[in-house]
């Protein structure tokens, strides 16, 4: 790999000379590297990022747009995309008459890599910053215009929920004896239940705020410097989609403990400090504004339907990758159809939190 990377960035970058390349570890979807380049005032650090093989060109367009909105627009704890030689923000390695890789580089974003998606809770006030930038995201890309052939694959939340029964259906016909198998077949129908009571009426959704989401807005997407978040990355899974949706997503990964013993599966304590600095954030005059007696109204629902995105992510990663790992995936299995009764629970208790002042 180190030999294939020194080639791509010789032949499509002007970068420098080549010092070393170091894989980092730990994500799901893309491999990527940082790279050292010797330039005459010094060394410097870029992220090289493979593609995952599954991620199509207008994917990569719009996340590469959005990524340079946001930082013409004061969002500048994001990597922007370095240009190639001919001035692409990616390359495309074709074999044949396919494409077979899409490749980039990124400014390397410093700071500490503190947590992973799965540490829960983390420190007040590293929370609240993450909610800051949560805000000071939406409100750099509200005025976002996406350009013509770019876009992702996958619908916006509201019309994606339903495609879950026809995955499942394929899944349920698999025969096996892992904890896996087990536990989504004894879930499988209380998930498609809790997918239909999700859907919010579009009439209702056309009323609500529309603009580029992160869609994967967690803990292990953020660097950190003591308590001030000074990085986001993994734009990858960005579109346009309702704010709701990228606020009630981002509360299920921060909020949502993995201890076992917690009597409460869905931290509201926790819930509250999010909720209310990112509101509070938004109470300026441009941009979408704090949220809307409607989306407050419906906002439990869009928790439960974070809750089934990211389970859903899960049962589809363990049922399609080649060798999945029994235990690591039933924890993810567990937590989401724990989290369903504790979202369903503590409905009314969210209500009525999002609906008072913060203290």
């Amino acid at each position: 790999m180190v030999q294939k990377t020194a080639i791509i960035l010789k032949d499509h970058y002007d970068l420098g000379k080549l010092l070393e390349v170091e894989e980092l570890h730990g994500g799901f979807c893309n491999r990527s590297f940082v790279i050292c380049i010797q330039k005459h005032h010094g060394q410097i650090k870029y992220l090289l990022r493979r593609y995952n093989m599954k991620t199509e060109e207008k994917e990569i367009r719009f996340e590469h747009a959005l990524l340079s909105h946001l930082k013409e627009n004061g969002l500048n704890i994001v990597a922007g995309v370095i240009p190639t030689k001919t001035g692409n923000t990616y390359i495309k390695i074709v074999q044949g008459t396919a494409i077979d890789e899409f490749w980039a580089v990124f400014e390397y974003l410093e700071g500490e890599d503190r947590y992973t998606w799965v540490d829960t809770p983390i420190p007040d006030a590293d929370m609240i910053s993450a909610a800051h930038v949560l805000a000071q995201l939406h409100l750099a890309g509200y005025n976002f215009r996406q350009p013509r052939g770019a876009g992702r694959v996958q619908p916006q939340i509201m019309e994606f929920l339903p495609t879950f029964q026809t995955v499942y259906a394929e899944f349920n016909r698999i025969t096996g004896e892992t904890n896996c198998h087990r536990h989504f077949l004894k879930h499988r129908e209380t998930i498609l239940k809790k997918i239909d009571e999700a859907l919010i009426p579009a009439a209702e959704r056309s009323l609500m705020p529309h603009l580029p989401i992160h869609c994967d807005f967690h803990q292990g997407n953020l660097k950190y410097r003591d308590a001030q978040v000074v990085g986001i990355f993994d734009f990858d899974w960005s579109k346009i989609d309702l704010r709701l949706f990228d606020l009630a997503l981002a509360l299920v990964y921060f909020c949502a403990t993995w201890e076992d013993r917690q009597p409460d599966r869905l931290n509201l304590d926790k819930c509250n400090l999010f909720f209310h600095a990112y509101n509070t954030a938004l109470a300026v005059e441009k941009g979408p504004g704090p949220l809307s007696e409607l989306e407050k109204s419906h906002f439990p629902k869009m928790l439960a339907a974070a809750n089934l995105f990211v389970l859903h992510w899960s049962i589809v990663d363990f049922y399609t990758l080649d060798h999945p790992d029994d235990k690591e995936y039933i924890k993810y299995l567990k937590h989401g159809t724990q989290l369903i009764d504790a979202i369903e629970e503590q409905a009314d208790r969210i209500i009525d939190m999002i609906n008072q002042p913060r203290t």
